[in-house]
């Protein structure tokens, strides 16, 4: 008789969700303010134009963030076979750093992970890529596309999601997964931002780290 006990739900949890879109509105009026590569040096995109997002800009993406937080440690939890506890799970988050990357043809960002416990990337303006689309021919993931790779060297250990990005969409990941976005040609720009944090301990506020 064979007694069936369950499986591991093995590897990473990354989720995407739908943004509203007066977060996102606020979220690119509030970059496009921002001086022009001050996050260069900081990054390891080959990108001419990666901004910092101001002491403000981060407490109201804290503000507008904490329930979206609150929902994907929820759903991690499930993800493992268990239940969140405000009580005594994280509830709250210190936000490490935020910026926004302005992307445009031939650009990207190489293979790479955060620092942190959690990573983010939201998608504010994405260019009509349609007929690069349709004419791409390779086996890659395509123009433009966020990848995030886990698993080990060998080809049948390695496990990628290929995403193409969609405007006021975000995924979220565990800082040490690796990941690339790949160049496209279209004329355009892409809009996405960034950020890295870490676990607060139960029944304490989220707030920006202190540098």
């Amino acid at each position: 008789m064979i007694d069936y006990k369950g499986n591991f739900q093995f590897g990473p949890f990354a989720a995407n969700y739908k943004l509203d879109d007066k977060f996102c509105s606020e979220l690119l009026k509030r970059a496009n303010k921002l001086k022009p590569a001050t996050a260069n040096t900081k990054l390891v995109g080959l990108l001419a134009d990666q901004r910092l997002y101001t002491q403000e800009d981060k407490e109201y993406f804290i503000n507008n963030f904490q329930s979206i937080f609150e929902d994907y440690m929820k759903k991690v939890f499930l993800f493992n076979g268990a239940t969140h506890d405000n009580k005594i799970h994280p509830s709250s988050f210190t936000l490490i750093d935020l910026w926004v990357n302005f992307m445009k043809e031939t650009e990207f960002n190489p293979q790479h992970n955060h620092s942190g416990q959690l990573s983010w990337v939201i998608f504010l303006k994405v260019p009509d890529l349609t007929k690069e689309y349709e004419s791409f021919k390779g086996t890659g993931s395509g123009p433009g596309a966020l990848n995030l790779f886990y698993g080990e060297g060998a080809d049948w250990a390695v496990h990628t999601l290929k995403y193409k990005p969609e405007e006021n969409y975000m995924w979220i990941f565990p800082s040490q997964l690796r990941h690339s976005v790949s160049p496209f040609y279209t004329k355009g720009k892409r809009i996405s931002v960034s950020g890295n944090l870490f676990l607060n301990a139960p029944n304490t506020p989220s707030v920006v780290l202190k540098k």
